[in-house]
């Protein structure tokens, strides 16, 4: 959720808990009661639909940060490998090349080390079985471009689920004007009713509900979120 979401849903939550603490009352006239159960609903769906769109894309920035880590790991083994078979046969341009620590890896831009990647593997071609000798088999080099393959679908994967979470916002932001609306239309009307009967539920209805107006403008409406193409 936005910040303002948040405000708002806390203001929900406000004023639902002080209508669960008096089912009784509602209870005495079965539309409200029927309109306190939908907006009780519409919050638990709100929580639900913001809580796995956070789980889910956590999950996948974990994932990709994993599948980083072990490439970065991959690419200084084939450097370490590389400087020393430069450095015995006097190879001074694949010596500048790789003499990097590992920690260069790691502050990489995701795209760039994909690519460095790819072509450190493009420069032991040719030189496999003296690399052998220098301690990197040609399943370490292989293993590099399947890692670099696997990073590459990681980042993908996480921006699906940063557009899955745009949506999924839009879905909050709906939720959202669907329980204002419950509010106004429905749940201020019928405590009206109780402002003779029982001023003491009407009042502190009133006072919690007071609470979802804080900070709000009523002049003018919350834009909707912008269209995702």
């Amino acid at each position: 959720m936005t910040d303002k979401q948040e405000n708002m849903f806390s203001m929900f939550t406000i004023l639902n808990g002080y209508l669960e603490s008096n089912t009784a009352t509602i209870a005495a006239i079965p539309a409200f009661q029927r309109a306190h159960t939908k907006f009780a609903g519409i919050l638990k769906d709100i929580q639900d639909v913001d809580s796995g769109r956070q789980s889910i894309k956590s999950g996948k920035s974990e994932v990709k940060g994993n599948k980083k880590n072990e490439l970065v790991a991959a690419v200084f083994q084939i450097t370490s490998a590389l400087f020393t078979y430069a450095d015995e046969h006097d190879k001074p341009e694949i010596l500048n090349r790789v003499d990097n620590a590992e920690s260069y890896y790691k502050r990489m831009r995701d795209s760039n080390l994909i690519l460095e990647a790819r072509g450190l593997v493009e420069l032991t071609k040719g030189i496999e079985t003296e690399l052998i000798d220098h301690g990197l088999t040609a399943e370490e080099i292989a293993a590099v471009t399947n890692l670099a393959n696997e990073f590459e679908s990681a980042i993908k994967d996480l921006g699906t689920s940063e557009a899955e979470g745009s949506n999924a916002t839009k879905t909050v932001y709906q939720l959202i004007g669907e329980a204002k609306d419950l509010v106004d239309n429905q749940l201020d009307r019928h405590v009206e009713k109780f402002k003779v009967k029982n001023s003491d539920f009407y009042e502190k209805y009133w006072s919690a509900r007071r609470v979802i107006d804080t900070g709000t403008r009523h002049d003018k409406k919350e834009a909707p979120p912008a269209t995702v193409n």
